[in-house]
């Protein structure tokens, strides 16, 4: 018995998306997209970070349980892919993409650091043939941000790397104001979305603002 997409393929057809997805960085924005894109129908999925989970992860990162205390990120992200039992292939990468790095899929990335980005978006764009969606998710307490690129596409690439500022650039959070589930989980859909849009090919929206305590929302 296999899970029955019908209701959905106006929308997202599996079987008629070519791609693999890869997940760079498991922490909220990361650990929030797995399950959708696992109920999506993603049949192929890279999770990377070299992190292991930690007691303060547990309440805003979505994927992890306090059995998961000590264990690799990459590792319990595929565990937790196990127990939805979907027609998934779920591999992990105990690392994080480097510039040198050969990526061929759709590239998601949730990472913290500007310098992450950076060595991300030089590996999308050494071939940019086999990345034709890369989307960059940023969250700062309950504002976030959702960069969307074709990296085929010269005028959204000069838009995107606009954005690569130095790490000293960004802006510092207070520990206990830095994350909480509901922004992560929002931006996740949104990341979704877009992707449902790409294989549709219908305009995407390439920087999308979002502050939820305020409930403003901008997208350009």
């Amino acid at each position: 018995m296999r899970a029955d997409y019908s209701d959905q393929t106006a929308i997202f057809d599996p079987d008629a998306f070519g791609w693999p997805v890869h997940i760079i960085g498991l922490g909220g924005i990361g650990g929030a997209l797995v399950f959708p894109l696992l109920k999506l129908g993603i049949k192929e999925l890279h999770v990377w970070d070299n992190d292991e989970v930690e007691p303060r992860n547990i309440p805003a990162q979505l994927v992890y349980r306090l059995s998961d205390i000590g264990t690799s990120k990459a590792d319990a992200v595929c565990e937790f892919a196990k127990r939805q039992e979907v027609e998934c292939i779920v591999t992990p990468h105990n690392e994080f993409v480097t510039s040198e790095t050969q990526l061929e899929g759709v590239v998601i990335s949730g990472v913290d650091k500007m310098t992450q980005r950076s060595n991300i978006w030089t590996a999308v764009q050494s071939n940019p043939a086999f990345v034709p969606l890369y989307l960059d998710g940023r969250i700062g307490g309950e504002q976030f941000q959702l960069l969307s690129v074709r990296p085929a596409d010269f005028n959204e690439c000069e838009m995107y790397e606009k954005w690569l500022f130095p790490d000293e650039e960004a802006a510092d959070l207070p520990c206990a104001a830095r994350t909480v589930i509901h922004p992560p989980t929002v931006l996740a859909g949104l990341m979704v979305a877009q992707l449902t849009l790409f294989y549709r090919k219908e305009t995407i929206k390439t920087n999308i603002c979002c502050h939820l305590k305020t409930m403003q929302f901008q997208a350009t």
